[in-house]
């Protein structure tokens, strides 16, 4: 699976004056000047009091729920701003600003429906706002509508060519549309505009991996792990490249500092498990395997390279009970239930 950036827009622009007798500011607009001077002194607490008496002050604007909005999120009070999120866009439904950082919320509860309808709202009222149709794509992108995703990015570029987490997600969308050619352009103009981005540099790297261009993705994945040694994808990455490029040393290193990263992955534990037997490494394999199927009794990967060492090291009825796991699981192929076994009856206890 490729990685996915979401860009939540948080603006906090000075309010517009509101004439009021004199030609002064209404009191209501008064408080939000001087809730936004405080939030960006960084006193939120004080901010957050001078949105509340500006909301007092005239109910019927929308500005001081969107505004406190904005510092609950800095607070880490999501539930909170989400609220304010929603009494903003009933108040003013062509609010783009609120409506996109609704959608944002929406976004990480995992409502992406809710979240696609917020940014399209969004859009509507603002059409010239590429963050908004760059988090539509993401919207889109996670209910599994990719043309409408692709869309979305590809009018954020337009608007914003110069972003690089733009044309990223634009090259990982064009990939799940099975255009290799769009998705690689994409994304080395990404690594063009943003060098020091380790993320761009694994989003290449693993599309370059799938084209089979695997010098190109191993070159790309070095300098991810390079600029940012604490990503365990772009380690994984690597690791799988290197095998397929017959570097099993470089391989193993790369698998076990992505399982060190995060060692409760069991995609990645069985990865290293698979780089081991591919090495020869009898006893390191088993220990990794039998970590990895420990961590996922489901993963096929672990159950079945997990078989093959226990054929190597001679407990055949280990091998086959974890063979027989590996056959009985969803979606194995044919071919592969054969192949294991297969490798079950090539197995020799040891003589003793």
């Amino acid at each position: 699976m490729h990685t996915l950036t979401l860009l939540v827009m948080l603006l906090l622009s000075p309010p517009e004056p509101v004439a009021g007798g004199g030609g002064k500011p209404s009191p209501a607009t008064a408080m939000l000047e001087k809730g936004t001077a405080l939030y960006k002194q960084g006193d939120t607490a004080g901010a957050l009091k001078a949105f509340d008496a500006a909301a007092k002050a005239d109910p019927s604007d929308a500005r001081p729920f969107y505004l406190r909005g904005v510092a609950l999120e800095k607070t880490g009070d999501p539930a909170g701003a989400l609220q304010a999120y929603r009494k903003a866009v009933a108040l003013k439904a062509d609010f783009a600003e609120a409506q996109n950082n609704l959608g944002a919320l929406m976004l990480t509860n995992a409502d992406s429906v809710s979240a696609a309808r917020a940014f399209e709202a969004a859009v509507r009222a603002k059409p010239n706002y590429p963050e908004a149709h760059f988090n539509l794509g993401v919207a889109r992108d996670a209910e599994g509508k990719v043309p409408e995703a692709v869309a979305a990015y590809r009018e954020a570029v337009r608007q914003k060519p110069a972003d690089a987490a733009y044309r990223m997600n634009l090259g990982v969308a064009l990939r799940k549309q099975g255009d290799v050619p769009g998705a690689l352009a994409s994304l080395k103009e990404a690594t063009r505009l943003a060098p020091k981005d380790a993320l761009v540099w694994t989003n290449l790297g693993m599309i370059q991996s799938d084209a089979k261009a695997y010098d190109a993705a191993a070159e790309s994945l070095e300098k991810a792990v390079k600029l940012n040694d604490g990503s365990a994808l772009a380690w994984n990455r690597l690791a799988r490249v290197a095998l397929r490029l017959k570097q099993p040393d470089r391989a193993a290193e790369a698998a076990a500092r992505a399982c060190k990263l995060e060692p409760k992955n069991a995609a990645y534990a069985a990865d290293l498990c698979h780089v081991l037997v591919e090495k020869r490494d009898t006893t390191a394999a088993a220990k990794e395997c039998r970590t990895a199927a420990a961590l996922d009794r489901q993963n096929p990967l672990a159950s079945y390279e997990l078989g093959k060492v226990l054929v190597a090291k001679g407990e055949c009825a280990s091998a086959r009970k974890e063979l027989d796991r590996f056959a009985a699981m969803p979606g194995i192929k044919p071919e592969a239930k054969a192949q294991a076994a297969a490798i079950a009856k090539s197995c020799t206890a040891p003589k003793k």
